[in-house]
């Protein structure tokens, strides 16, 4: 690939790729579409053994890729390195000298159009440019400060402290690079305007999108259930705490009152990296656990609901937009459908409450027609307003604005 388009280095705290969750969707979307205008050089570490087979998948996007393997290194080490050197853990987990200097050189022999950092663990990074670019856009994503903060109000023990510490740190971070960057980027209106307000810097908004060609497909791949049962789902990485949080109040709360009923219900819960207390919830003959699946739809497609019982949620859920494309009915709770402009009871059911889930839940495996009705009513929500060429559109527009404005504003 030869360089004749506009250069953007693109640095990710993770490899985008597969994009089988959501901060790996929102990134790979985002850069697939970014390689039609720009030519890109990426850089990013891979943590996943099982993504390590993946790793030349995004050499056709790019010039060249930088994928630094930190294989191996774990939370405990990078939470020493963190406090000795008084940043947040993130930062040190996702360091990689090799990558650092990759950086250097990169910048060192050219000055980019755009430097494109996703996610604020990629923040270290920016330490390593030489020659400033045109533009710098942050796609923070989420407010990731608020995040923690939250998790370290209801955690206990240890964790209340090192959550506390992460927040406190990125906190302070948020502020710090927003001052510098040209644009800071959200995923929703509401986390652009929490961002504001706690920094004090202006935001712009690209919302997350879905492939609603692949995820329309679902119906129509082979079904990996066998018997009779009215299957429940949840999908998601099974690691990330919110998801963990989600899927042990819905077995510990809505799973007993469906139980009651006596009906043959199944609640599924599939994704990546399943903590042991999640596993352990496969004990319940009527839950289980699949790991990592290597195709979604087939889960997601063939179930009789999709559920985003989530009690904390950052930014935008792709969860539920899949499940809607997918052609499943989902129900969530008020934080899932946030930055989601879908119109409850039309598109989606809403419940605060477990015994309000229960009985929607109740009412939708009754009712074939309705279900039909919702999930036809999501599909066409999804495709109306939420592609990713619209958002991909939306983001060249607001990089080369900063590439023509970000001269005049240093001068």
């Amino acid at each position: 690939m030869s360089a004749t388009k506009p250069s953007l280095l693109f640095l990710a705290h993770r490899i985008p790729y597969p994009p089988t969750k959501g901060e790996k969707l929102r990134a790979y979307n985002l850069l697939k579409g970014l390689a039609e205008t720009y030519d890109i050089w990426l850089g990013a570490p891979l943590d996943d053994p099982d993504d390590w087979q993946y790793r030349d998948a995004l050499d056709p996007y790019c010039v060249e890729t930088c994928i630094a393997d930190i294989r191996g290194r774990t939370r405990h080490r990078a939470a020493v390195e963190a406090i000795a050197k008084g940043e947040p853990v993130s930062y040190s987990y996702f360091r990689h000298r090799g990558l650092m200097d990759w950086v250097a050189a990169r910048t060192a022999e050219r000055t980019f159009d755009a430097v494109f950092i996703y996610s604020s663990g990629a923040a270290p990074y920016l330490k390593a440019i030489r020659n400033t670019p045109a533009a710098t856009i942050i796609d923070f994503v989420d407010v990731d400060s608020e995040k923690w903060r939250a998790l370290g109000e209801s955690a206990k023990g240890p964790m209340k402290h090192i959550y506390t510490r992460e927040a406190k740190l990125l906190r302070n971070e948020e502020h710090r690079l927003g001052s510098t960057s040209d644009v800071n980027l959200l995923v929703t209106d509401a986390e652009g305007a929490l961002f504001t307000e706690l920094t004090g810097l202006p935001a712009s908004t690209v919302g997350n999108g879905v492939d609603t060609n692949y995820w329309g497909a679902a119906k129509s791949i082979p079904s990996p259930y066998s018997g009779t049962r009215q299957r429940i789902i949840f999908t998601g990485v099974m690691d990330y705490e919110p998801n963990v949080e989600a899927v042990l109040w819905f077995a510990d709360d809505v799973m007993p009152r469906l139980r009651r009923t006596e009906r043959n219900i199944e609640f599924v819960i599939a994704g990546g990296r399943p903590t042991r207390t999640v596993l352990s919830l496969a004990e319940a003959p009527d839950i289980t656990v699949t790991g990592r699946v290597e195709d979604m739809r087939g889960w997601l497609g063939h179930a009789d609901l999709a559920v985003a019982p989530l009690l904390l949620a950052r930014g935008v859920q792709n969860k539920v937009l899949e499940a809607m494309a997918a052609g499943t009915p989902v129900l969530t709770t008020p934080p899932a459908l946030t930055g989601i402009d879908a119109v409850p009871g039309r598109d989606t059911l809403v419940c605060e409450s477990g015994e309000c889930l229960a009985a929607s839940i109740l009412e939708m495996l009754d009712d074939t027609e309705k279900r039909r009705a919702m999930a036809d009513s999501a599909m066409n929500f999804v495709q109306s307003g939420y592609g990713w060429g619209a958002k991909v559109s939306d983001l060249i527009t607001i990089i080369e604005n900063a590439r023509h404005t970000a001269p005049a504003r240093v001068a």
